[in-house]
C-alpha cells in the first residue's frame, strides 16, 4: 500500500484517520509536535494528512512530487493587506 504520514495524533482526527487509511493497506506513520525530523518523514510520503490546527505547518518543500494532500486543519489567516 501507500505509505502515509498523519501530522496530528488527536482521538478528534488524527487517529481515527490514521486507522482508516490503516485499514485501506496503507504503511501508517504519526508524526507530532515532539516527532525528531518531521520534515524528513513527510518527504517520503505518498499520502500527507495535515490535522494540526496550525496554519502553514507543512511547507510545500516538505511534500514529495506527486503525493496527495489532505487538510484538515480549521484556521483563519489574514489575507494579503489586510488589517485587524
Amino acid at each position: 500500500g501507500a505509505n502515509a504520514v498523519v501530522i496530528g495524533r488527536s482521538n478528534l482526527v488524527g487517529l481515527p484517520v490514521a486507522m482508516l487509511l490503516c485499514h485501506r493497506n496503507a504503511t501508517v506513520t504519526i508524526v507530532h509536535s515532539r516527532t525528531r525530523n518531521i520534515e524528513e518523514v513527510v518527504k517520503r510520503a505518498d499520502i500527507v494528512v495535515a490535522a494540526v490546527g496550525r496554519a502553514h505547518m507543512v511547507p510545500k518543500s516538505w511534500l514529495k512530487e506527486g503525493c496527495t494532500v489532505i487538510d484538515v486543519g480549521i484556521n483563519s489567516v489574514d489575507a494579503p493587506g489586510t488589517k485587524r
